[in-house]
Protein backbone atom coordinates (compact mmCIF):
# COMPACT_ATOMS: atom_id res chain seq x y z
CA UNK A 1 0.00 0.00 0.00
CA UNK A 2 1.40 3.43 -1.00
CA UNK A 3 0.83 6.24 1.46
CA UNK A 4 0.79 9.92 0.59
CA UNK A 5 3.11 12.19 2.55
CA UNK A 6 1.24 14.25 5.09
CA UNK A 7 -0.02 17.59 3.85
CA UNK A 8 0.39 16.72 0.16
CA UNK A 9 -2.44 15.93 -2.21
CA UNK A 10 -1.86 13.96 -5.39
CA UNK A 11 -5.27 14.71 -6.91
CA UNK A 12 -4.37 18.34 -7.77
CA UNK A 13 -1.55 20.00 -9.71
CA UNK A 14 0.90 22.63 -8.42
CA UNK A 15 -1.74 25.37 -8.70
CA UNK A 16 -4.48 23.46 -6.89
CA UNK A 17 -6.43 22.40 -9.98
CA UNK A 18 -7.59 18.81 -10.51
CA UNK A 19 -5.94 17.43 -13.67
CA UNK A 20 -9.22 17.20 -15.62
CA UNK A 21 -10.22 20.82 -14.83
CA UNK A 22 -6.88 22.52 -15.37
CA UNK A 23 -7.30 25.75 -17.41
CA UNK A 24 -5.98 25.65 -20.97
CA UNK A 25 -4.53 29.16 -20.64
CA UNK A 26 -3.05 30.90 -17.63
CA UNK A 27 -0.46 33.42 -16.47
CA UNK A 28 3.07 32.94 -17.71
CA UNK A 29 5.80 32.06 -15.22
CA UNK A 30 8.12 34.59 -16.82
CA UNK A 31 7.05 37.72 -18.65
CA UNK A 32 3.71 39.42 -18.96
CA UNK A 33 0.44 37.96 -20.19
CA UNK A 34 -1.11 34.56 -20.59
CA UNK A 35 0.01 31.46 -22.43
CA UNK A 36 -1.06 27.87 -23.03
CA UNK A 37 -0.84 25.63 -19.94
CA UNK A 38 -2.00 22.29 -21.42
CA UNK A 39 -1.80 20.45 -24.71
CA UNK A 40 -5.30 21.73 -25.54
CA UNK A 41 -4.09 25.32 -25.13
CA UNK A 42 -1.09 24.63 -27.35
CA UNK A 43 -3.38 23.09 -29.99
CA UNK A 44 -5.71 26.12 -29.96
CA UNK A 45 -2.68 28.43 -30.25
CA UNK A 46 -1.24 26.52 -33.22
CA UNK A 47 -4.61 26.44 -35.03
CA UNK A 48 -5.10 30.19 -34.53
CA UNK A 49 -1.57 31.01 -35.73
CA UNK A 50 -2.12 28.88 -38.84
CA UNK A 51 -5.49 30.60 -39.41
CA UNK A 52 -3.93 34.07 -39.23
CA UNK A 53 -0.96 33.06 -41.41
CA UNK A 54 -3.22 31.35 -43.97
CA UNK A 55 -5.48 34.40 -44.19
CA UNK A 56 -2.43 36.63 -44.65
CA UNK A 57 -1.17 34.44 -47.51
CA UNK A 58 -4.55 34.27 -49.25
CA UNK A 59 -5.29 38.00 -48.96
CA UNK A 60 -1.75 39.22 -49.44
CA UNK A 61 -1.71 40.55 -45.88
CA UNK A 62 -2.59 44.09 -46.95
CA UNK A 63 -6.30 44.25 -46.48
CA UNK A 64 -8.74 45.40 -43.82
CA UNK A 65 -10.00 41.79 -43.73
CA UNK A 66 -6.92 40.89 -41.65
CA UNK A 67 -8.77 42.37 -38.67
CA UNK A 68 -11.06 39.30 -38.60
CA UNK A 69 -8.39 36.60 -38.04
CA UNK A 70 -6.39 38.80 -35.67
CA UNK A 71 -9.48 39.58 -33.59
CA UNK A 72 -10.37 35.87 -33.63
CA UNK A 73 -6.87 34.94 -32.45
CA UNK A 74 -7.22 37.37 -29.54
CA UNK A 75 -10.83 36.65 -28.57
CA UNK A 76 -10.91 32.83 -28.71
CA UNK A 77 -8.35 32.28 -25.88
CA UNK A 78 -10.03 35.00 -23.80
CA UNK A 79 -13.43 33.34 -24.22
CA UNK A 80 -11.97 29.94 -23.34
CA UNK A 81 -10.39 31.38 -20.17
CA UNK A 82 -13.66 33.09 -19.21
CA UNK A 83 -15.72 29.90 -19.70
CA UNK A 84 -13.26 27.75 -17.74
CA UNK A 85 -13.10 30.13 -14.79
CA UNK A 86 -16.90 30.06 -14.24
Amino acid sequence: MIREPRGQRTDVDDNGWPPARRPWFGPKRFGIGFGPQTWQGVLVTVVLVLFVAGTAVVTGGHTPLMVVPIATAILVPLIIMWVQRR
